[in-house]
């Protein structure tokens, strides 16, 4: 009975190994990933939710993470805008970013809560600008008094 679970045994876990090359490359899962989000197509445009900064000349400046959500995760600062721009809060969140922004004192006049549609090659590869953007909420930078 031993011996007939040797010889099974690593058949099996070859079995396993393989078996995510002949299956939905877009399926993930335990105990075997096939990476799927390597072996899948992406899309070449995308769309990016996020909070600039427009200086007095109306040049948009990238804000940190800090800025935008009060941390220094970007994956947290862009789930605080997306989830912001879903449930309909642009307002609040550009003027708690406006806030931070005035007690940090980098040189920005304006707050502005944008959708960017970028095409991702060029976006990343070349610092290409978006190729639209949909502004869901702007607010004012003021001094501090």
């Amino acid at each position: 009975m031993i011996g007939w679970w040797r010889r099974a045994g690593p058949v099996a876990v070859a079995a396993m190994v393989l078996a995510p090359a002949f299956g939905d490359p877009a399926v993930d899962g335990y105990p075997l990933s096939s990476y799927p989000m390597f072996s899948t197509d992406r899309p070449v445009r995308a769309d990016l939710v996020t909070v600039v900064g427009v200086t007095g000349a109306g040049e948009a400046v990238r804000l940190s993470p800090e800025l935008i959500a009060g941390a220094d995760e970007p994956i947290l600062a862009a789930a605080t805008v997306a989830g912001a721009v879903r449930a309909d809060q642009s307002d609040r969140l550009c003027a708690e970013v406006a806030d931070r922004v005035r007690a940090a004192g980098p040189d920005v006049a304006e707050a502005v809560v944008r959708t960017e549609h970028v095409d991702v090659v060029a976006h990343v590869a070349d610092g290409a600008g978006p190729l639209a953007v949909t502004v869901h909420a702007r607010c004012p930078v003021t001094p501090p008094p």
